[in-house]
């Protein structure tokens, strides 16, 4: 697998039906391959960070409005609709691009005079805009919309979950990053400028996305898990196979596919182990490094030297036992979206397509879109901090309740 060429394939540009095809064509491709400007108060800012369902969350102001936004280093700016509209951005084109799910998605493309994040201000940032209310519950999760990987090169990006903070430097001198980090080269292979590392499975050597849009530890490239090498990794016994969508994105949930889980050992970034990670396999590539890393570690995207560079965190959150079943809002009720076999919850009855009732005593009735965001933004949250202990669904017009151990 070649990461130049997807990337090339999934961000290429897409000529619309607006006059004239070839100025228009031109308009966006001076858009995307004009670099971004930077203007820095200080050599570093500091910017509050936090997960919220998954997701890294900051604030920062566009054109003077401030919103909430999704950081995602997987991912271009995409700005809400509505957002969009707000700041009447001027429409020079549209992109069609492939997301998480495969799938083709196309979007208006516009520029935006001024993003600012602490004390940084980015200037014509090319960005993308979708409508999120027609995902589901996108409306719930998404305010201003994704803040994305054109705006890395240049800087020196540091996650530090465990202080809830990002900095933004100059440099990674700036931010005093201790010389017993280890490190990785990092690839910039053109717009959108995501970050990339070179990683390996005993002899299986590829190149992988670090995707702060992802909440796991690694998605792997199925094809990628079939490897006789990368199957020599996998820990013993603890393969877990179930169905299932992939998850949301740009074009809605994805199709239930095979799923499989596993714990593989002798993952490197780079020269340097990690040691045992989590995995879970994903049918497009490439393969992803995702936030559950930044569990583990402090993270430096250090685009002027070209490098990433972690240190393992001073504290790690607690370990939540995994339950082999995620719950999401679909059309308006909450289904079991995914099921792993031989999990807790299959053992306790659990189907997949399963409407669930009620999870740990909490009612997943909603009556309105304020209620159903509620349920949605838990739902998301609940596998990070809470294992279930009861289950409700509905069989056959009547609620049963189901036990997990």
């Amino acid at each position: 697998m070649r990461i130049v060429g997807l990337a090339a394939r999934a961000f290429s540009l897409f000529l619309s039906a607006s006059s004239p095809m070839v100025a228009q064509e031109n308009t966006v491709q001076r858009a995307f391959t004009t670099p971004v400007l930077i203007e820095r108060a200080t050599p570093s800012t500091v910017v509050p960070i936090e997960v919220k369902s998954g997701k890294l969350h900051l604030s920062a102001s566009i054109q003077g409005i401030e919103r909430d936004f999704i950081f995602d280093t997987g991912s271009p700016t995409i700005l809400a609709r509505d957002f969009a509209d707000a700041l009447e951005l001027k429409i020079i084109g549209q992109n069609t691009g492939i997301d998480a799910n495969g799938a083709p998605v196309t979007m208006d493309v516009a520029v935006v005079q001024e993003i600012i994040l602490g004390e940084i201000t980015f200037r014509n940032v090319p960005v993308l805009i979708h409508d999120y209310t027609q995902v589901p519950q996108g409306g719930c999760f998404f305010d201003g919309g994704v803040l994305g990987s054109e705006l890395l090169p240049g800087s020196a990006w540091q996650i530090d979950l465990g202080q809830s903070r990002l900095e933004i430097a100059e440099s990674s001198e700036v931010l005093g990053v201790s010389a017993d980090a280890a490190s990785a080269p990092l690839h910039d292979f053109g717009y959108p400028h995501m970050p990339i590392v070179d990683y390996s499975v005993n002899g299986f050597n590829d190149k992988a996305l670090f995707d702060t849009g992802n909440s796991g530890q690694v998605a792997l490239f199925r094809q990628i898990a079939e490897d006789r090498e990368v199957r020599s990794a996998i820990e013993p016994g603890s393969i877990s196979r179930g169905r299932g969508s992939e998850g949301v994105s740009a074009s809605g949930m994805g199709a239930s596919v095979d799923l499989q889980r596993f714990t593989l050992s002798g993952f490197r970034i780079g020269e340097r182990a990690l040691g045992e990670v989590d995995v879970l396999t994903r049918g497009s590539p490439p393969t992803l490094i995702g936030v559950g890393l930044l569990d583990r570690y402090v993270v430096t995207l250090d685009y002027p030297a070209g490098q990433m560079r972690w240190l393992p965190r001073k504290s790690q959150p607690p370990q939540v036992p995994w339950q082999g079943f995620s719950v999401m809002l679909v059309d308006g009720s909450a289904k079991v979206v995914q099921l792993f076999q031989g999990s807790p919850a299959e053992r306790a009855g659990l189907r997949l397509g399963d409407r669930v009732l009620e999870i740990a005593g909490r009612s997943l009735a909603a009556t309105d879109e304020t209620e159903r965001c509620s349920h949605a933004r838990w739902l998301s949250e609940r596998s990070r901090w809470s294992p279930a202990t009861t289950i409700t669904v509905e069989r056959e017009g009547a609620p049963v309740e189901l036990e997990l151990n």
